[in-house]
This record gives structure tokens, sequence and C-alpha cells, in this order.
């Protein structure tokens, strides 16, 4: 009889000291996963800009991102598109001219058309077109916003 009970003992000691381990393991393990920084792991905020009504087929409009930055918003029969407003050349300021449809440096006589694509001026020599900017339309609401990558 003692021995019995000299088994239940240990047995009960040790499925304690086991899940114990177990326990303090799987603590120390979600701890270390909170304390690490997130990897891989791209953020986005949706950033209202304005109803579709508010943009023109065939027009540009500027509109500001969250840092500040000028953003080109171009609607088209088909889509509505974001540039840039930062040349990527120099950096200075571009502009859109609707009796050319196109994009304009005067900095240093840039020229882009409506896509974006560099045509004349170092832009072009340099294989330099106008940065996108990811802008979202809701069907069902005409909402347009601007998807910008935040930092985690």
């Amino acid at each position: 009889m003692n021995q019995i009970k000299n088994r239940r003992s240990f047995l009960a000691k040790l499925f304690m000291g086991v899940g114990s381990i177990l326990a303090y393991g799987a603590f120390a393990v979600k701890g270390l996963l909170f304390l690490s920084p997130k990897r891989g792991i791209k953020a986005t905020k949706k950033i209202f800009v304005g109803t579709i009504d508010q943009f023109k087929t065939g027009s540009v409009e500027t509109v500001h991102g969250l840092t500040g930055q000028e953003i080109l918003v171009q609607r088209t029969q088909e889509t509505i598109k974001g540039f840039s407003a930062t040349c990527p050349h120099l950096g200075c300021k571009v502009h859109w001219e609707s009796d050319k449809d196109r994009f304009f440096c005067p900095c240093h006589g840039a020229v882009f058309d409506s896509d974006g694509q560099a045509i004349t001026g170092p832009p072009a020599d340099a294989g330099q077109n106008m940065t996108t900017v990811d802008l979202g339309v809701d069907d069902s609401s005409g909402i347009v916003y601007l998807q910008e990558k935040i930092s985690a």
C-alpha cells in the first residue's frame, strides 16, 4: 500500500512539474513575441481624399497625404490615378497643364505624359517617371481614399 502511495505521489509530482514547465515555456514564448518587433507586416492607412464626384473627368486635382506631400489626382473615363507632385529628378513641384494634356516641371523643363511617363528633359534621359500613389475607390459609396504605408 505504501508503494502505491509513493508511486501516485511520484506521478503527481512528475505531471505537475511537466505542466509547470510547459506553462512557463508558453508564457516565455508569448512574452518574447510581444517584445520583439514585427517584421514583414506592412500596415496601411486609408485616408479620405474626397468623393468621386469631386474629381471631374479629364482634370487633375491636388490633395495632401498624411505627411503633407502633394498628390496629383487624375480622373479619366476609366480610372482614377494618383501621382506624387515631386519631380523624380530634382524634387521640384510638377504641375498639370490641361491645355497640353501633360505634367510639367518648371525647374528643368521636363515633360511627363498623362500617365506620368517622362517624355523630355533630364527625367526622360535618366528613365525617371513620376512616382505613382495608391488610390482606391469604394464602389458602393463613391469615396476616394489614399492608401499610405505606416510604420508598425
